[in-house]
């Protein structure tokens, strides 16, 4: 039991660290850099995003919800790294238009017209156009120096609540180039702003509440505040007619008297606890209330507030927006929530849009991929077509899901102290738990192999299960290692345990009610996973990286070469000879291990927080990353597909896509010209202008499905070469 709490914790640190602000909304300070190493409050490792031979092609499960803006039949959440918009006309079904990477942890957003202004953290005010929203891009950006939580939108001006740095007011006249016009330095922490006439109301953390007169937008002047004490941590404000209604995280809802706005004067409080934000239509408060969920109070008497009615979503209620009879919910791990409020005393949820939560294990198997995460269960996507991943099913249960193995129509599922948990999947839209059984330590990860399940059960060890009734599964047999058994892998009669701190250990299952180990090779830091190929064993070592070990003879097991990946090896895949490993922090790394004595780091991509778990399929990459989501990646290099764009050709060339593919050519002499299209396996789709052309404007579309593309064109000895993306 210790040594599974141990490993419990080890886990939870090394996974959560990485994301502990963009969970955990009392977090004071994060640093835009991400990596697994840390040097006091600093992380160490490139920005999110950088790559070497790799392309992002379809982003699913985008992390935690935190704030949602509703235009119309559009809404507009923040989810981890991205701003996600989901037409909501039929609210018990929303769905997935488009999406956009900000680069940062989005905050905050307001819309206005065809623009959306989102808050990013340390990215600062992005502005996006979202006019096609199947289609988002960013027009322009304001780097406003500190930690952007809120914004309010008023005219051609942006009010940008910025941390530590107080208020920040940006003239967004000319989107592309977005300019400061002033600033506030409001002395606390500016979590929350709401804009009023002349007025902006900042929510100032434990500053609470100041009023600030924006007439002159390049001197904004202090003209009052309400101060509590500092056991109060103000965190939105929402202001009608001359109240303003303020979410305070140790009290509740604060409803302050601002008809004097140079002096403000609580008139009621209601005592709760952990309210992030609130929304006010005629007499009634909505607030976000964290691991309360939805509370709506009657305020038509606003000296004494009364509870009407709460509903209780599923994780941590951060922000609420309310348009005609239905609350959003911006719900922490669980994504955004819908609720009928049409009475109030008795709220219901009528439909959502699961983002995933903290994503850990994946597994692909024909046209789905299956993943795991912490606090939000099982969940399967279609990934038919990998630029537009889509979820069609999940399962839920309370706990800490690791690690999933799927066979036939079941899903073997590593789900923590719950166990082994069989799902049935012969339905994706409907997942269906069969059957389970307690391994009685801590599941962390799962192999099957004919009709037995063997398991890495932490301090506990492997547990070998027959699962030929998968509605009873039965223990057959068992082995204690010495460390935290944290992964699995099983070829032939030999299972392969990756058990923490002591290494690697084989252990024989000829006879599976009593297993044997045969032999072991300690690592040098702490085993998290491994795979086997032929006679070699490749390892995610942790801190130490790629670890690759000769088993050809089991007994004996000899390293015979490494890789330091960098980061935090975490997980392993390894396909023809390149061994894929999610790095932590360092995100995917792709090592060529054709020469196992010498591995040599192909390409990479840093998915920003901590990537957990990898499945490779064709020339697909399947990354977990604990805090954002589920990445396909497509490796570039060697075998693949690459861009390739000379200035020279810019003025000659002319590529554009969305519902097809458009190419113009302006061709200055005679030359030979080619134009191909390949999909993202390297196959060609298409191929046109295919030989010796005379000076002179030429033209080329083609109409194919939706998905990733690229478009190779040679005129004479140039080579110009470029991604699009066709979106039906």
């Amino acid at each position: 039991m210790i040594k599974t709490l141990i490993v419990f914790y080890i886990f939870i640190i090394l996974g959560i660290v990485n994301t502990i602000y963009a969970n955990n909304p009392y977090g004071r300070r994060e640093h835009y850099r991400m990596d697994s190493k840390i040097v006091g409050t600093e992380w160490e490792s490139a920005i999110r995003g950088d790559s070497l031979n790799c392309i992002i092609i379809g982003r699913a499960l985008f992390g935690n919800s935190r704030d949602v803006f509703i235009k119309d039949t559009l809404a507009y959440s923040c989810h981890g790294y991205s701003l996600l918009i989901l037409n909501i006309k039929d609210p018990d079904i929303p769905i997935l238009l488009g999406y956009y990477d900000t680069g940062g942890s989005v905050f905050g957003v307001y819309v206005k017209d065809t623009i959306a202004y989102v808050a990013d953290y340390f990215a600062g005010l992005r502005i996006i156009n979202v006019s096609n929203p199947s289609l988002p891009t960013e027009l322009g950006y304001y780097d406003t120096g500190g930690t952007a939580y809120g914004i309010n939108i008023k005219d051609t001006l942006a009010y940008v609540a910025d941390g530590e740095n107080g208020l920040r007011i940006i003239n967004v006249s000319n989107p592309s180039l977005p300019t400061e016009l002033g600033y506030y330095d409001t002395g606390g922490c500016a979590y929350g702003i709401n804009i009023k006439d002349t007025l902006a109301y900042v929510a100032d953390g434990e500053n609470g509440l100041r009023i600030i007169n924006v007439s002159n937008p390049a001197l904004p002047i202090e003209i009052g505040y309400c101060y509590y004490n500092t056991d109060e941590f103000v965190r939105n404000v929402f202001v009608k007619d001359t109240l303003a209604y303020v979410a305070d995280e140790s009290d509740g809802l604060r409803i302050i008297n601002v008809s004097n706005p140079t002096l403000p004067i609580e008139i009621s409080n209601y005592t709760g606890s952990f309210a992030f934000d609130v929304y006010v239509i005629d007499t009634l408060a909505y607030v976000a209330n964290w691991y309360a969920g939805l509370r709506i109070f009657n305020v038509s008497n606003p000296v004494s507030p009364i509870l009407l009615g709460c509903y209780d979503t599923d994780r941590s209620a951060l922000g609420v927006y309310v348009k005609d009879t239905f609350a959003y919910v911006a719900d922490g791990g669980s994504g955004l929530r819908i609720i009928n409020v049409s009475n109030p005393t008795l709220p219901t949820e009528i439909g959502y849009y699961n983002t995933g939560g903290c994503t850990y294990g994946v597994y692909v198997k024909d046209t789905l991929a299956y993943i795991v995460t912490h606090w939000n269960g099982f969940h399967i996507i279609n990934v038919s077509n990998p630029s537009s991943p889509t979820e069609i099913g999940y399962y839920n249960k309370a706990g800490f899901a690791f690690d999933v193995y799927v066979k036939d129509t079941l899903a073997y599922v590593a789900y923590g102290e719950n166990g082994l948990r069989i799902i049935n999947v012969s339905n994706p839209s409907s997942p269906t738990e069969i059957g389970y059984y307690n391994t009685g330590g801590c599941a962390y990860g799962v192999y099957v192999k004919d009709t037995l399940a063997y398991v890495a059960d932490g301090g506990n060890g492997l547990r070998v299960i027959n699962v030929s009734n998968p509605i009873s599964p039965i223990l057959l047999g068992y082995y204690n290692t010495d460390g935290i058994a944290c992964g699995v892998y099983v070829k032939d009669t030999l299972v392969y345990v990756a058990d923490g701190e002591t290494g690697l250990r084989v252990i024989n299952v000829s006879n599976p009610s009593s297993p044997i180990e045969i032999g072991y090779y300690d690592t040098v830091g702490y085993t998290y996973d491994v795979f086997v190929k032929d006679t070699i064993a490749y390892i995610a070592d942790g801190e130490t990286g790629l670890r690759v070990i000769n088993v050809s003879n089991p007994s004996s097991p000899i390293e015979i070469g490494y890789f330091d990946t960098d980061s935090l090896a975490n997980s392993i895949y390894v396909k023809d000879t390149f061994a894929y490993v999610a790095d932590g922090g360092s995100g995917l790394r792709i090592i060529n291990v054709s020469n196992p004595v010498s591995p040599i780091l192909l390409g990479y991509y840093n998915t920003g927080s901590s990537s957990c778990g990898v499945y490779v399929k064709d020339t697909l990459a399947y990354v977990s990353d604990y805090g954002y989501g589920l990445y396909i990646i497509h490796y570039i290099g060697q075998h693949g597909i690459k861009e390739n764009i000379y200035k020279n050709m810019k003025n000659i060339v002319s590529i554009s896509g969305y519902n097809s593919i458009r190419i113009d050519c302006n061709i200055k002499k005679i030359s030979n010209v080619r134009i191909c299209i390949y999909n993202i396996l390297g196959q060609r789709e298409y191929i046109a202008l295919d030989g010796l052309k005379s000076p002179g404007n030429y033209s080329v579309s083609w109409n194919g499905k939706t998905g990733v593309y690229f478009v190779r064109i040679n005129i004479g000895e140039h080579t110009y070469t470029k991604k699009v993306i066709i979106i039906k």
